[in-house]
């Protein structure tokens, strides 16, 4: 059973039906409660669950369980964004949360995420420790109507208060009395029409796209990526709009599109971001970026004397650093993103907002900030490619490639590799290109960051060759 149940970069995903099933769902979920047995820790929980196929019935299965452990479960009556599932859990100081979903994955998936006491995705030693139970116990579980009347299952909004907290972070006045023009795909996803929520106004236009549920996404996978973006760039070229955003499946990530349609990529819009909140909103602190995160963080903390980290992908590292040193803002290359004073957890609506804040207070279209950001620190421009490879055979690859790496790669010299989360080669011209295995599902992720549009491809391209002979 372990080797079907494992927690990756974040949480235990697996296709429905094949390795996500209610009883490997009942396993993890008694699996928790003799963590909590063991910890002496307070038997209390919360639950979340996205618009995914099954996705309330796997949350009532779940808080049936922890119900039959004499586990209290404040469970949300609807679905919900992972970020309010970790906001209750810090607000009403719980132990733990559950979030019912498989994020961006395609409709085949489902998956189970576990968030700690201070508002965040669990941290690799606490998933590790919960594994340690895995099929060790009998399940114990509690009819779903027999657990209400107990009042061990409590359904209760898990938001309250929310919007206190992103009203304190952003300028939401300033958003409405502005003219903007804003398209937001929400992707079938649990985002819905919350943008138009906080900020439509008589002036204040947003245009929601696929606000409603759909099991099947649409045939895609609920992912901001450039390649499933099409649609929204084709109503924001319609609508002459100001900006194109899009949020995941379960609402804590979001990227977008520029108003001529290209992609609006989660590393610009961090860097755009930082800019932003040193020099408009005046905050300090420390910048922290993920191996596969843009190279203008680094950048603009030097240019501002700020204190600069890098750690391996996964959003739970920038958390463990927030806990422990005054972060400004953090993030991940796949739109994960958080700022001073939210919780250690990404949101994609406030990220969205902050953009909105920013082109409205700026004055400036994204196009014409991000012209002044390549005049301070030079043109970059990212590009990221998913390839389906077996686990076993593309940690061999990248491992490989790291012993035996190209000398050059376009006409570039290779100046540096390192290995602090897959294989990153850096090269003369400034650029780099990162090889990783993904920790979620079968996939092999190449990521790149260019001087130059015309490049990323190319060097893609050249990339992959060069993977497979690494391992020739």
């Amino acid at each position: 059973m372990n080797q079907i149940i494992k927690f990756g970069t974040d949480g235990w995903r697996g296709i429905i039906a094949d390795t996500f099933t209610f009883d490997n769902l009942r396993i993890v979920t008694q699996a928790v409660c003799d963590y909590l047995d063991e910890n002496g820790l307070p038997k209390e929980v919360a639950i979340g669950f996205d618009r995914r196929f099954l996705s309330e019935d796997f949350a009532k299965v779940s808080a049936e369980v922890f119900a039959g452990n004499g586990v209290t479960v404040f469970l949300s009556p609807e679905p919900c964004p992972t970020p309010h599932v970790s906001f209750f859990v810090k607000r009403r100081k719980l132990p733990l949360g559950v979030m019912i979903t498989a994020s961006h994955n395609n409709y085949r998936y489902n998956g189970f995420k576990l968030k700690e006491k201070f508002g965040g995705s669990a941290f690799p030693d606490t998933t590790k420790n919960v594994e340690r139970f895995i099929g060790k116990s009998p399940v114990r579980q509690v009819l779903f109507r027999e657990a209400k009347k107990m009042e061990k299952i409590i359904e209760t909004p898990l938001d309250e208060g929310y919007d206190q907290l992103i009203e304190s972070l952003v300028d939401l006045s300033a958003i409405r009395e502005s003219n903007l023009k804003v398209v937001v795909d929400s992707m079938n996803g649990v985002c819905g029409t919350k943008l138009a929520h906080y900020i439509q106004s008589p002036t204040c236009k947003v245009t929601t796209l696929r606000a409603e549920r759909d099991t099947m996404f649409g045939g895609l996978a609920p992912e901001p990526k450039e390649e499933y973006l099409e649609l929204l760039a084709e109503y924001v070229i319609n609508l002459k709009a100001d900006l194109g955003l899009a949020n995941d499946g379960d609402g804590d990530r979001t990227a977008g599109v520029h108003t001529d349609g290209s992609f609006f990529s989660p590393l610009e819009m961090i860097a755009l971001l930082a800019l932003y909140l040193i020099e408009v909103k005046g905050l300090k602190g420390l910048l922290a970026t993920n191996n596969a995160n843009t190279l203008y963080l680094k950048k603009i903390a030097d240019d501002h004397n700020l204190p600069c980290k890098n750690t391996p992908i996964g959003f739970k590292y920038i958390a463990e650093i927030m806990l422990k040193e005054p972060l400004l803002i953090g993030g991940e290359e796949s739109g994960g993103i958080t700022i001073q004073g939210y919780l250690p957890e990404r949101d994609g609506i406030l990220v969205d907002l902050l953009l909105c804040e920013m082109v409205a207070k700026r004055g400036k279209s994204v196009k014409d900030l991000l012209k002044e950001l390549y005049e301070r620190y030079g043109e970059f421009h990212f590009r990221r490619k998913d390839f389906a490879v077996e686990t076993e055979k593309g940690t061999r690859q990248v491992k490989n490639l790291a012993l035996k790496p190209p000398k050059t790669l376009c006409g570039y010299k290779v100046v540096n590799v390192d290995s602090l989360d897959g294989t990153k080669i850096f090269l003369e011209c400034g650029g780099w290109i990162l090889f990783r295995q993904s920790g979620t599902e079968p996939v092999l992720r190449i990521y790149t960051e260019m001087p130059k549009v015309d490049e990323l491809d190319k060097i893609i391209s050249e990339g992959m060759k060069s993977l497979g002979e690494a391992n020739d």
